[in-house]
């Protein structure tokens, strides 16, 4: 184990309550746990240890709404995801990184404050070869690309049980990849192996809370809830790097 007792618990903790809210609303928990991960854990880890654990925790969301899948759209996101996620880790000690940060956290907002109602016919499955393309290549910088991609499920009708499990199907393929490429430049993740298992028995327990909470939630409140946090998220972003610039200028 290459961290303390003390930051083991805080992880622990962490992990099982973001997987509440990822269980819950099918996103939002994955980028709350890479904020914390990135405060005690070397950062050339915090995307591939982040990854390792949200196969679990995404793989338990597939489990639990395994029959919710569209597979359909799980196809064409992965189309997208490998070439994508290649050319990520190719420039992925070339590019400013938090220039990136600044300028998802503003598409972000851009794709909330657009009109989120579910519609069969806003787009079409094959949209999701450039969400796949979005996810490959920014989630090789931020580990949870979930903010970025999610508004397209919405837009396309995928709601409740049904964004939880095609989401998690979809994010599966990525974190697999993330970790695979990672592995090939040398960060391999089993040298957290035992930290992996202690957060995997974490968010699996809180995926099966957060499936007994989505149950009670109507389709208006699950698209609120989704928005909130997305705009919540968002705004940390942009807060953290705008302070970033000011500090660097002053």
């Amino acid at each position: 184990m290459l961290i303390s007792m003390p930051t083991l618990s805080i992880l622990t903790l962490s992990a099982f309550l973001t997987s509440i809210l990822g269980g819950t609303i099918g996103m939002g928990g994955g980028i709350i746990f890479v904020g914390i991960l990135a405060s005690f854990v070397e950062v050339t880890y915090v995307v591939p240890l982040h990854a390792a654990l949200m196969i679990v925790s995404n793989g338990s969301r597939v489990v639990l709404f395994l029959q919710h899948i569209n597979l359909r759209i799980v196809g064409f996101y992965f189309l997208g995801l490998l070439p994508a996620s290649m050319a990520g880790i190719y420039v992925f000690k070339l590019l400013p990184k938090d220039l990136i940060k600044l300028m998802i956290g503003m598409f972000i907002l851009a794709a909330i404050f657009t009109p989120l109602k579910p519609a069969r016919t806003a787009i079409g499955d094959r949209v999701f070869v450039l969400v796949g393309m979005l996810a490959g290549f920014f989630g090789i910088f931020f580990g949870a690309s979930g903010p970025i991609t999610a508004p397209f499920y919405i837009r396309r009708g995928i709601i409740k049980e049904n964004f939880i499990a095609t989401k998690a199907a979809c994010q599966i393929l990525d974190h697999l990849v993330k970790v695979f490429l990672f592995g090939f430049i040398g960060i391999n993740v089993l040298a957290y192996g035992d930290v992996i298992v202690y957060l995997s028995l974490a968010v699996i327990l809180g995926t099966l809370i957060g499936k007994r909470l989505v149950k009670h939630l109507s389709e208006k409140a699950f698209v609120a809830i989704f928005k909130f946090v997305l705009i919540a998220i968002a705004l940390r972003i942009i807060v953290q790097q705008l302070y970033k610039f000011l500090s660097w200028l002053l």
